[in-house]
């Protein structure tokens, strides 16, 4: 197993020591009544006039060994599908983008219904995108109920787990009775969860009252929480990265607390989506080195505290889909695997997390693959002692036609997909000389065509759709789903 790290082991207790003192002496301000009802009733110290909430140390603690160091994540038919944690690495698309870059046009604008729907039957067939998120936002919606239609189209294109999360303080409850509709009971809802909703601190060091609302109704709900704190290191948290790192794994910790004070052993996930503030820009690039030495120094944090990790990775900061995008894609996938993040969310995203592209999608899927080629483990195979493969060779003088070339090249030498060109210039010319974009939209096209359909039953369909206008959109005037 490669061993990469940012931190020496002295520096990740020292950082640790300095975010259980922040939380002890400083804690967080939290704007919710009822989180601070509850933690009050929990035995956290209140101040009620500055709404700050304070961790004993030995609580925080506590709260982190209780927390689950392993989560199984299971479909939408209730089977096992993946784990998040240990050393388990999975790649999903980025969320929330509020643009996309059509794929047909290259326009820029917003997303519509068809869009959505495009992206989830591509996302599900990706063979190194482990499962979808919300991606990006539709704007032929009611925004009441745009947080559930996204959940809605992903439930009903795909049978895999999604990351989601919801924008208002009431929304997680509608999307969980939504979930809810496949699983027998709640309690298997708990059992078998099958969607990781986002709670996102602001700092420095502040629980809004959605964001509270939402991790209270995750906990309750059996909906795994990741606490990701959206950091503008220079701005919000500390320059340097040791004191983003203090600042980034208090915001956190408080979270860990609540779910764990809300109910013991809930499932909750270490996040962050930091972005560096550049001063001269009035811009935060997520894909800067400062943002990419956080992370990578945070996974180590939590590998340190046997909490599952997520990181915003693998995106680009670019609007095109062009050499940036694709550096910054490759070295923060890269970068992510080494570190051994567990959920790694970017693929298909540009523009600081504001806009998704389909093309990108299928080429950053490809980069996944050689990604996970790469950190796969190393080992003998047949090949030591090498003498005799060696003597063999000098024998036959042919090594490509060996038994144990045969055996082994297919596993040891990984082969791209048709998004990455391998071809000569002659083959590249006698196979029609595709570019990139054309590779791109032919296998979207492709994936299109190809989608196999596993619709939910008529009665289903409709239930889903009574809970998520629940009263306040007709279920009539809402986009026909294709």
């Amino acid at each position: 197993m490669i061993n990469f790290k940012v931190l020496e082991n002295h520096l990740i207790d020292r950082i640790l020591d300095e975010a259980f003192l922040l939380l002890e002496e400083t804690g967080v301000e939290v704007q919710c009544d009822e989180l601070i009802e509850r933690m009050e009733k929990a035995g956290l110290p209140v101040n009620k006039e500055t709404r700050r909430i304070t961790f004993p140390r030995s609580i925080t603690e506590q709260s982190i060994a209780s927390s689950p160091e392993t989560i199984q994540l299971f479909d939408r038919s209730g089977n096992p599908f993946s784990k998040i944690g240990g050393n388990k690495t999975n790649f999903v698309p980025a969320s929330s983008a509020l643009n996309i870059l059509d794929w047909r046009t290259g326009e820029r604008r917003t997303a519509q219904t068809a869009d959505f729907i495009e992206y989830i039957k591509v996302a599900d067939q990706a063979k190194h995108i482990s499962y979808p998120s919300t991606a990006f936002s539709t704007d032929d919606i009611p925004q009441d109920i745009a947080d559930a239609w996204r959940l809605y189209m992903v439930m009903s294109y795909s049978n895999k787990p999604v990351v989601s999360g919801a924008f208002t303080h009431h929304g997680v409850p509608r999307m969980a009775r939504m979930i809810e509709c496949f699983r027998e009971s709640q309690s298997e809802m708990i059992e078998k969860p099958m969607a990781v909703f986002t709670c996102c601190p602001n700092s420095p060091l502040r629980w809004g009252i959605d964001s509270s609302h939402n991790l209270i109704d995750c906990v309750e709900k059996g909906i795994i929480v990741e606490v990701v704190p959206v950091l503008m290191i220079g701005l919000a948290v500390p320059v340097t990265t040791v004191g983003a790192l203090v600042m980034q794994t208090a915001e956190v910790l408080s979270g860990v607390v609540f779910t764990q004070l809300i109910k013991s052993g809930s499932p909750v996930i270490f996040g962050g989506a930091p972005g560096a503030f550049h001063m001269q820009l009035m811009s935060a690039p997520m894909t800067g080195v400062e943002a990419l030495q956080l992370y990578c120094g945070y996974a180590q944090i939590c590998q340190h505290l046997k909490i599952p990790s997520q990181a915003y990775m693998g995106l680009g900061d670019g609007k095109f889909n062009d050499p940036q995008a694709g550096a910054e894609t490759a070295s923060g996938a890269y970068l992510a695997a080494l570190s051994r993040i567990n959920q790694v969310a970017g693929a298909g995203m540009l523009d600081f997390v504001n806009c998704f592209s389909l093309e990108k999608l299928v080429f950053d899927d490809e980069i996944c693959g050689h990604v996970n080629h790469f950190i796969r483990d190393i080992e003998i195979k047949e090949d030591l002692p090498i003498k005799p493969f060696i003597d063999e060779v000098l024998t036959e003088q042919q090594i490509c036609t060996m038994e144990h070339t045969l055996e082994y090249w297919p596993k040891e030498l990984y082969m791209p997909g048709p998004m990455v060109d391998r071809t000569s210039w002659q083959q590249w010319e006698q196979f029609g000389s595709n570019t990139w974009q054309d590779r791109a939209r032919n296998m979207i096209q492709e994936a299109l065509d190809n989608y196999n359909e596993e619709p939910i039953e008529e009665n289903l369909d409709q239930e889903l759709r009574k809970i998520m206008c629940d009263g306040d959109v007709n279920p009539d005037d809402l986009p026909a789903l294709s």
